[in-house]
């Protein structure tokens, strides 16, 4: 078999050719505007690449300051307050005012406490707990012991304590 000569024919050249030049233009056509997207995108890219890494740096920044200044707060740090928790006040049947003055009173014994360093009152805590447990609170006629239970200590001392009636 054998292939018809249409190289001699000019209709099929000037299609042929159309077809050819044609795709050249379409490629052509088709690296223009892909490399255009390719470009504007890449652009965008960096800019939020350049972005990102500037508030990286930004937060390392800020975090190291942020520690800096914990670290210098919590040197510095005081007892603002005095929280007491009584466990057994239902078993010793303390109500009201009984309850409030026995409350008062352990907390003007700790009242030199305030606005003293933690550390130093941390390293004071047994003298506290010993101070607390050896003394007898008078109220209304009736003497009250305490035992520690509990002893949290950063800006508020929260003491928890079991009260005894003394007899």
């Amino acid at each position: 078999m054998r292939i018809p000569p249409l190289h001699r024919r000019k209709g099929y050249q000037r299609f042929f050719a159309g077809i050819v030049i044609g795709f050249i233009l379409g490629w052509f056509f088709f690296l223009l505007s892909f490399g255009g997207l390719q470009e504007f995108y890449l652009t965008k890219i960096e800019e939020r690449d350049a972005r990102i890494s500037e508030l990286k740096d930004k937060n390392e920044h800020f975090e190291a300051e942020y520690d800096e200044k914990n670290k210098e707060i919590k040197k510095n740090l005081t007892v603002q307050e005095i929280d007491v928790i009584i466990l057994n006040k239902d078993k010793v049947e303390l109500k009201g005012l009984t309850l409030l003055d026995l409350k008062n009173s352990i907390t003007q014994e700790l009242h030199d406490v305030l606005a003293k360093d933690i550390e130093s009152v941390a390293q004071n805590s047994q003298l506290l707990v010993r101070a607390l447990e050896n003394k007898t609170f008078l109220i209304d006629k009736d003497k009250f012991e305490v035992k520690v239970v509990q002893m949290h200590l950063y800006t508020t001392l929260r003491l928890t304590l079991n009260v005894e009636r003394v007899k």
